[in-house]
């Protein structure tokens, strides 16, 4: 009996539709034409094209940090959640992309990159197409360069060149995307798009649970966490971002409402813990937190700390001063008890296990509530970074997921009031400048997929909306409601805070008429978009008593907000003020190890 056979395309696709992703998004190239031809084949399956590849890959790493876990299981279980999914032509497409790429592999985003390449036979014969980068000196042109390029900002990676191979390579890469919630990239030749391969293999499912291949290792980690927990005086929980990208959210907010115990988290992880729980205190960012917060994660005797990534931006310019032997880490990577270092284990099932084995009557009573001294906003009719924080606080309700660009709002969100269930995305981290508003697009179409009634709200500044201002017409075009308060400060502040405030390459394009770009790009006022400026607090608070800018559920808003060039948040200048001593001091000592000085 001959085995039936579907083309690889159809396979591939048919694969990314039993996740429960229904959106790709990316550009069309030449290359990958005939492969695109095939989503329209799959009828769950949707096409986001985007105005290039750059953009497409920041809204493929968006839609990665918010949709769950699909057909995977339910959304609140802790586990793998489901990739972006990135289509690019090869060289021209893909290089433009990595950018994108480089950051999801930094804050360890799903992404699952998929390339159109030259077919097969061009490749064998070395001919000098169009898009290939030509050898030095006489060798033959290398079709493959590009996959080497690509290699370091991905955790699997297959050529699909031989179709008994093929369907089994596209299970590999995307079981790994999404097992190690890290980038991962398919290269399809042209000719290989019609491939045939066995579709039986469709009819079992790929496995996609987290799971330790020694479990009385993982008892054993159990046991000593408990043990440390219960020895504890004056625990914490403090929660960071790699947490949200295994679903562990609800688990953590479970321990918290079990133990009791005081609850922060960090400038990424910020929305991970309910902020109206009364066991919530603030945002732990080294010693650059607000008064109250670092001396009670300092002075704890054990920190619970899920899922940390050590960033100088995540940690207060590197001031995290948490004690080894004080400190619990659960990491996708290893575990550590204490100073005791576990590695190559998969903290998912840990902390699964932590929490059917706590035991309520053994755990210590917390303290007093830490003090926190919220910090003053001086009384003004100007918009001032400060004020911006209590507006977007009034204006963001529970489930909306607040996006933030890499500029001044940045520093300036972790004092906002979050209501619960609120998702946040930032990328302090990479912080690549222009990520924000495509990454609220991505969030967007992953949001509808969800269909639960959640908003996007994204707070940009206008040096980085040049960057990738396109994407406006891509949210209008799929008419996503996405409020944008677009931050006009004149030019790149977050580069005047940090050095040359008054030197002209800190200066924009000037004289946008940002109110009516929606417009340009395709928006009908009132009807499927809307445009609003505002210059005082007073014309601010008119808006968010607005019912209608409000309850927005069916269109794009952009509302301009007038800001000074050098109003800064009190943490960007904290930064600024602790790193540029800490670099100066590390220079030195590089240079009298070298003998230079």
């Amino acid at each position: 009996m001959t085995e039936s056979t579907i083309p690889l395309a159809l396979y591939l696709f048919n694969r990314i539709k039993q996740l429960g992703i229904e959106h790709i998004l990316g550009v069309p190239g030449d290359f990958n034409l005939q492969l695109l031809d095939f989503i329209y084949k799959v009828p769950e399956l949707k096409w986001v094209g985007c105005c290039n590849e750059l953009n497409a890959a920041y809204a493929a790493d968006g839609f990665g940090r918010i949709k769950g876990t699909g057909s995977i299981g339910n959304v609140s279980e802790p586990g793998p959640r489901l990739p972006g999914v990135l289509i690019t032509t090869y060289g021209v497409g893909e290089l433009s992309a990595l950018n994108g790429v480089s950051g999801a592999f930094a804050e360890t985003v799903p992404l699952l990159h998929i390339v159109g390449t030259t077919g097969r036979a061009i490749q064998e014969d070395h001919l000098l197409i169009h898009h290939v980068r030509p050898s030095v000196g006489l060798e033959p042109a290398d079709h493959t360069i590009y996959m080497e390029t690509s290699k370091p900002f991905s955790c699997a990676h297959e050529f699909l060149l031989e179709p008994k191979k093929a369907a089994h390579q596209i299970d590999r890469v995307i079981t790994e995307v999404i097992k190690n919630s890290r980038p991962g990239y398919l290269y399809i030749p042209a000719d290989m798009v019609h491939a045939k391969v066995p579709e039986s293999l469709l009819h079992t499912p790929l496995d996609l649970s987290l799971k330790n291949s020694d479990v009385s290792l993982e008892d054993n980690i159990v046991d000593d966490i408990l043990a440390a927990i219960y020895a504890s005086k004056s625990p914490i929980i403090l929660a960071d971002i790699i947490a949200a990208r295994f679903n562990l959210t609800d688990a953590i907010q479970e321990l918290v409402e079990t133990t009791q115990f005081w609850s922060f988290t960090t400038p990424l992880g910020k929305g991970l813990i309910d902020e109206t729980s009364p066991k919530f205190v603030g945002v732990y960012n080294g010693s650059l937190s607000l008064p109250g917060v670092a001396e009670a994660v300092h002075d704890s005797d054990l920190v619970i700390n899920f899922g940390p990534l050590l960033s100088d931006s995540n940690t207060g310019g590197l001031s995290r001063e948490i004690k080894e032997e004080n400190l619990i880490a659960l990491h996708p990577l290893y575990v550590s008890v204490k100073g005791k270092l576990y590695k190559d284990i998969q903290f998912v099932p840990v902390v699964k296990k932590l929490l059917q084995r706590l035991d309520k009557t053994k755990l210590p009573v917390a303290g007093p509530k830490p003090k926190v001294k919220p910090l003053e906003d001086p009384p003004t009719t100007h918009i001032s970074q400060e004020y911006l924080v209590k507006a977007l606080s009034k204006f963001v309700r529970p489930k909306d997921t607040v996006v933030v660009e890499s500029g001044t709002f940045q520093f300036a969100v972790p004092d906002a009031d979050f209501k619960e269930n609120t998702s946040f995305i930032t990328q302090i981290f990479y912080s690549s400048i222009g990520y924000a508003l495509p990454a609220a697009l991505g969030a967007a179409i992953a949001a509808r997929e969800r269909n639960q009634g959640e908003r996007i709200v994204l707070v940009e500044g206008d040096g980085s909306a040049q960057m990738t201002i396109q994407e406006l017409g891509t949210m209008v075009r799929h008419k996503l409601p996405i409020t944008i308060f677009l931050l006009n400060n004149d030019g790149y502040s977050i580069e005047r805070a940090i050095w040359g405030p008054e030197q002209k390459y800190n200066d924009i394009c000037p004289g946008w008429n940002w109110t009516q770009l929606l417009s340009v790009f395709g928006g009908k006022e009132g009807e499927t978009v809307a445009n609003y400026k505002v210059t005082s607090r007073e014309e601010f608070e008119t808006l968010l008593s607005d019912k209608n800018f409000n309850e927005n559920t069916n269109k794009v808003q952009l509302v301009e907000v007038v800001l000074d060039a050098f109003d800064y948040p009190w943490l960007l200048k904290a930064q600024v003020q602790r790193m540029g001593p800490f670099n100066v001091k590390k220079g030195i000592e590089y240079a009298k190890k070298r003998n230079e000085i």
